[in-house]
């Protein structure tokens, strides 16, 4: 994801959220609330596909992306949609680091179980259900941009052909953030 698309998920998600004064100051417009709500009671991807939201994100991507999307790149982003409406404040954390966060007490905000089942996950569906849970466990205080980039990184892994360095693997990058953050004290 270039840095003009992520400008764009950014302004997308800042319409969704931010109020008609913050908006002002940037020069957009808020989107009706509709679109969010639609989004939010989505089931699936493919639901998610034929909302509003989606569609205003998806026009406002670059042409060159949209006129040669292969449906799984449409599947993508209508992922990306429907999972950034559960965000409620960017902030610099990344998931997997959220999740694995100490609130308070001694065990992380989500479970290892429940981290590991998202890591696991074998489907857009299945990947998006999960992806939803976590984002309400950990309140959508997380990055815009890195959970954006997450979910093009799960598809671009669950859809090739030719596996990727071990290192690489979105799975393996969120391990280690949410261990390194569950063993913070």
């Amino acid at each position: 994801m270039n840095k003009e698309v992520e400008r764009i998920v950014q302004r997308w998600w800042q319409c969704m959220f931010l109020s008609p004064d913050e908006l002002k100051k940037t020069g957009l417009y808020p989107a009706p609330t509709a679109h969010k709500a639609q989004l939010k009671r989505c089931d699936s991807i493919d639901a998610a596909m034929l909302t509003e939201g989606f569609r205003k994100l998806w026009f406002s991507l670059p042409e060159e992306l949209t006129q040669t999307a292969k449906s799984t790149e449409v599947e993508c982003w209508a992922t990306i949609a429907a999972a950034l409406v559960y965000v409620k404040n960017d902030s610099n954390t990344k998931l997997a680091e959220a999740a694995g966060s100490k609130a308070g007490g001694e065990k992380s905000v989500v479970s290892e179980l429940r981290f590991a089942q998202l890591q696991d996950a074998k489907t857009a569906d299945d990947f998006l259900r999960r992806l939803r849970r976590i984002l309400q466990q950990i309140k959508g205080d997380i990055s815009v941009a890195s959970l954006a980039q997450d979910i093009e990184q799960w598809f671009k892994e669950h859809r090739s052909l030719i596996p990727r360095k071990a290192d690489k693997r979105i799975a393996v990058q969120w391990a280690m953030d949410y261990y390194r953050a569950a063993s913070k004290k």
